[in-house]
């Protein structure tokens, strides 16, 4: 049986994954900065994936690594650890014999006009994005390796998604929903239970290479807040002027400012090679939605 080893198993993430794997009764390491409950299927292990050798112990024994570590949402922090995180995932999976799926977003792009494919060229207009271009760089030039790319994810106890905070939790608690810069356009979004089943996927294949994960064809982001229980035409948008003037005070919204031009055209991101390859197609967005604010109702 194949032993399948997830790094940074704690975060949204990381518990779809290993969902996705227990549905098909695969064996599973999970690895947290916290270790929580094992079982007959799961092997719960503690590591700081910052250390080298820690992340070495951590996956002994796996046939593959997931790694779908998150981190603040700080460029400082992503410069500081990202790139120490993934040099430690590649030697940790190489000294186990694994392979490793790595788990990517689309900043490394920048502005693409059209569709992003698993072709588009990695011209990063930001911090966070000259992280990722670097890191996808040095996976793709490793044998081996598959890069497993999403959209902006939302779902069930997504809490660092947008869409679940600007949308989701103020429509559940009576407010407005919001959406940033721009409702009109088209947004793409990929639903977090389909990212899980979509690395599940590839651990268990031998495919290498970068792979858009499935992602349903976009909405604009007024839909998406429609959808999720606001009223038609009453979606609240967030602006620069105001996100400047909570970036005074919040560094979270100053990290957003430099993703704004995600916001300001078209967000399009096609999986069609992932679909037509494996198979799963992904849930539509009323499904995810309404599943994803019944989970926060029931939070």
């Amino acid at each position: 049986m194949t032993v399948h080893a997830v790094l940074g198993a704690g975060g949204v993430i990381g518990r779809e994954t290993v969902a996705a794997l227990r549905r098909r009764h695969a064996r599973v390491i999970s690895v947290g900065r916290s270790a929580g409950a094992s079982d007959a299927d799961v092997e719960s292990r503690r590591a700081d994936l910052l250390d080298p050798e820690a992340t070495r112990r951590a996956v002994r024994g796996a046939d593959v690594v997931h790694l779908v570590a998150g981190l603040p949402y700080s460029s400082a922090v992503w410069e500081r650890d990202w790139p120490v995180i993934v040099r430690n995932a590649v030697a940790a999976a190489d000294a186990a014999d694994a392979r490793l799926v790595a788990f990517d977003n689309v900043y490394a792009y920048g502005r693409v006009t059209g569709p992003m494919t698993e072709d588009a060229p990695l011209r990063p207009v930001s911090r966070k994005g000259a992280v990722r271009a670097r890191a996808r760089e040095l996976l793709s030039g490793l044998p081996g390796v598959a890069v497993a790319v999403a959209a902006d994810f939302y779902g069930p106890g997504a809490r660092t998604s947008v869409f679940n905070r600007f949308a989701v939790d103020p429509l559940r608690h009576g407010r407005r929903g919001a959406w940033l810069f721009d409702a009109s356009l088209s947004h793409s979004m990929t639903y977090t239970p389909d990212i899980g089943e979509a690395l599940a996927v590839l651990g268990e294949s031998s495919e290498h290479g970068v792979w858009h994960l499935p992602t349903a064809p976009a909405l604009t982001g007024a839909e998406y807040v429609e959808a999720a229980g606001g009223a038609p035409g009453r979606t609240r948008v967030i602006g620069r002027g105001l996100l400047r003037l909570a970036a005074v005070a919040s560094v979270e919204a100053r990290e957003t400012l430099e993703m704004a031009y995600q916001y300001e055209a078209p967000y399009l991101f096609d999986s069609g090679r992932f679909e037509r390859r494996f198979g799963p197609t992904p849930t539509p967005y009323a499904t995810g939605i309404r599943r994803s604010t019944q989970a926060a109702a029931a939070s």
